[in-house]
Order: C-alpha cells, then sequence, then structure tokens
C-alpha cells in the first residue's frame, strides 16, 4: 500500500476522479503522475483558517478561489471563524466542485447542491410530488441560502473532527473520529438531506459501491447527519485517491498539515454519516 501524501501545499490542487490538476482553480494542460518514491512537502505553516481564507474570497494568488464556495457557507451559516484555528482537529474542506458541481452532459454532478436538492412544496406548503405521488419534486440549489442556516450550520460542523486522522496513522481499515456536531442532531426537510437514511450497515451496490437512500414517506427514519456524530476515513491502495471519506467520497487531496491539525480537502460531496 502506497502511504503517500499526494499533495501540493500551496496553490496546486489534485482531482482524484480525473486525475489532474489545478493551479487556482484552473486546470492545467497535463495530468499529474504520481512517481513512487517522490513527494511533496506536506506542511503549510499556517493554520486551517488561514489556508481556507488564503484560497477564498480574497485569495493570496490571483484567481485562487478554490475554497470561495466554503467560506461562503461558513459565513451564510454563521460559524464562529475560531473552529478552524483549535488545535489537534482533522478538517474536510470542501472545494468548490463539492459545493457546486452540476452534471455535465451524462456526468452526474458530485457537488453538496446537486446530491441534496432543495424540495419543491405545494401552494399550501406540502410536499410537491411528481406525476407517480411517489417521486419527491426537487431541484438543485443555487446558493446556500436555500437551506436553512442552522442545516449549513451542521453539515459544516460535522466535517471537523477531534483528533489526528491522516496518512501518518490509517490504515485500510476504517477509522472513526467524532466530529464537533451534538449527537443526535438531525438535518432540516429543506432538502433531501433531511431525508436521508442512516442505516447500522452500509448500503452497498452490485459493484460494491456504498449508495445512499432517502425515504421520503416515513421521514422519521431520516436523520442526515450520523447518529453518533462521527465520520470515518481510510486508506486504499488507488494512484488516484490513496484516502476515502465515509466509504463514498474519494478525498482529493489529503494529509496537508496545518499549525493545528490536518486537512483533507474533498472534490465531491462529502456525505456526512458513515453508514
Amino acid at each position: 500500500m502506497k502511504k503517500i501524501n499526494i499533495i501540493l501545499a500551496s496553490a496546486l490542487f489534485c482531482v482524484s476522479f480525473l486525475g489532474s490538476c489545478k493551479v487556482g482553480g484552473l486546470e492545467l494542460q497535463e495530468n499529474y503522475e504520481y512517481k513512487p518514491g517522490s513527494t511533496v512537502n506536506p506542511n503549510l505553516n499556517k493554520s486551517a483558517l488561514q489556508y481556507l481564507r488564503d484560497r477564498g474570497k480574497t485569495p493570496l494568488i490571483a484567481n485562487d478561489t478554490v475554497f470561495k464556495y466554503m467560506q461562503l457557507g461558513l459565513e451564510y451559516a454563521g460559524i464562529d471563524p475560531a473552529e478552524y484555528e483549535k488545535a489537534g482537529r482533522t478538517f474536510i474542506f470542501l472545494s468548490n466542485n463539492a459545493v457546486r458541481q452540476f452534471p455535465v452532459g451524462t456526468t452526474p454532478g458530485n457537488g453538496f447542491w446537486y446530491t441534496f436538492p432543495i424540495l419543491e412544496k405545494n401552494p399550501d406548503g406540502t410536499q410537491k410530488y411528481a406525476a407517480d405521488g411517489i417521486t419527491p419534486v426537487t431541484h438543485p440549489a443555487t446558493s446556500w441560502n436555500e437551506y436553512s442556516p442552522t442545516t449549513v450550520r451542521n453539515y459544516f460542523l460535522s466535517l471537523i473532527g477531534q483528533g489526528d486522522l491522516g496518512f501518518n496513522n490509517l490504515t485500510s481499515v476504517n477509522q472513526s473520529l467524532t466530529s464537533i456536531l451534538p449527537v443526535g442532531t438531525v438535518a432540516g426537510r429543506e432538502s433531501a438531506l433531511g431525508y436521508l437514511v442512516v442505516n447500522a450497515e452500509p448500503a452497498l451496490n452490485t459493484s460494491g459501491a456504498r449508495t445512499l437512500t432517502f425515504d421520503y414517506r416515513t421521514p422519521s427514519t431520516g436523520k442526515g447527519f450520523d447518529l453518533e456524530s462521527k465520520f470515518n476515513l481510510k486508506q486504499t491502495n488507488t494512484d488516484f485517491s490513496p484516502m476515502v471519506l465515509n466509504d463514498a467520497n474519494n478525498v482529493a487531496t489529503g494529509g496537508l498539515i496545518a499549525t493545528n491539525g490536518q486537512i483533507h480537502v474533498m472534490s465531491t460531496t462529502a456525505v456526512p454519516s458513515r453508514y
């Protein structure tokens, strides 16, 4: 198994599914090729908060706004920035694609706004269903404002782990980390997230990949967030993505070392439940 840090500590951002790299959020013409025995210094020499801001709305390097939509979500939710300066934590960061990547041609969308769309309502406020009377009518969100501030706040809290998990201590077996989200938190019902069924064991498709299940008829079965407010990380032996979150999402860039913890960056939806 390759215990490697596939990272570029400042402007370089490698996308796991395509194997391509981006500088300042702009895709390069050539793919990044991992060369055994070669690593890049993972130390950022700054806090997680500063790293977020340096690549957010007002980037340190022109056009390097890879965390712009994450920063907008944090501000909309009213999360104290100090949460990203506290020591001994593991931070799941969201690139812009992890928030707002929509379908392109036959390629399905992989952003949070697409994975957990907004439920449309009838004039009387009840759920609007398709002609079959079963399928709810939804639309992908176009901004964080379509979710309640509470839902967005809880989502980001679920992605901050209390403790250190990274390439230095991960194995091929899932390891759990408790987030700072209060145990028992339930997602709001304005989006599909509030109807995400959280099971005791993962639901897998015929290829062995995790699938998401939504129950709109008996919403009491939905939680949205992990029952114990934890998330899982493990290593894999694949070149493009040596780290996986909650058996559902490949980590695009893992093992970034901030002065107050580790950062793992997602380029697709970070599903906030282990099973």
